[in-house]
């Protein structure tokens, strides 16, 4: 008798060790991905375990070997820091000194250079002005003393020809007087 109720409880039951049946292999299926998925995890944390106790122990090392370096370098900075501010003090005041000198320097070279300008000018103005009374003296003497003395020198050769050629006249009238001679001629012919 195979009443529908009976079939389809039947066919419930066979479902139900099918339906069952893939749920215990999708069971399984899930307990070895978690299974495999633990070892993964267990091994990621042993190699990240093992990694964090080498960190630790370069990061040991590190600080064990930087730890001498960083005192000398922080006693050496704070050695040096007095020095430096002292340097730093000094070359401000010899850049201060040095500005001030140099300062004077380019004052005194200005009125230096003014001077030699005012030396120069009274120098050219003393020349011109040399030049100007040696001209005038030029003048002077040119006017004065050589022209004069041309004139006398002049007059001088006057007097000189007159007196040769009363001379000359003379000794002619008395050369007349005695008759006519051989020098005579020769003063005639020359």
């Amino acid at each position: 008798m195979n009443t529908p109720i009976v079939m389809t409880i039947s066919l419930a039951a066979a479902s139900d060790t099918a339906t069952n049946g893939t749920m215990l292999g999708f069971v399984i299926v899930a307990a070895v991905a978690i299974v495999l998925q633990m070892g993964i995890l267990f091994a990621l944390y042993f190699t990240m375990r093992q990694t964090a106790a080498r960190m630790e122990k370069l990061a040991g090392r590190l600080e064990a070997q930087s730890t001498p370096v960083l005192a000398t370098a922080h006693a050496i900075l704070d050695d040096a820091k007095p020095k430096i501010a002292e340097i730093t003090s000094n070359l401000a005041d010899s850049t201060a000194t040095l500005r001030a000198q140099v300062t004077s320097m380019a004052e005194a070279t200005g009125e230096i250079v003014d001077r030699a300008r005012m030396q120069a000018a009274r120098l050219d103005e003393l020349v011109s002005n040399t030049v100007s009374k040696i001209e005038v003296t030029t003048d002077f003497v040119q006017d004065s003393v050589i022209s004069p003395v041309r004139r006398i020198h002049a007059i001088a050769q006057a007097v000189s020809a007159g007196i040769s050629f009363l001379r000359t006249n003379r000794a002619r009238r008395k050369n007349e007087n005695n008759g006519p001679s051989a020098d005579v001629d020769e003063e005639m012919f020359i």
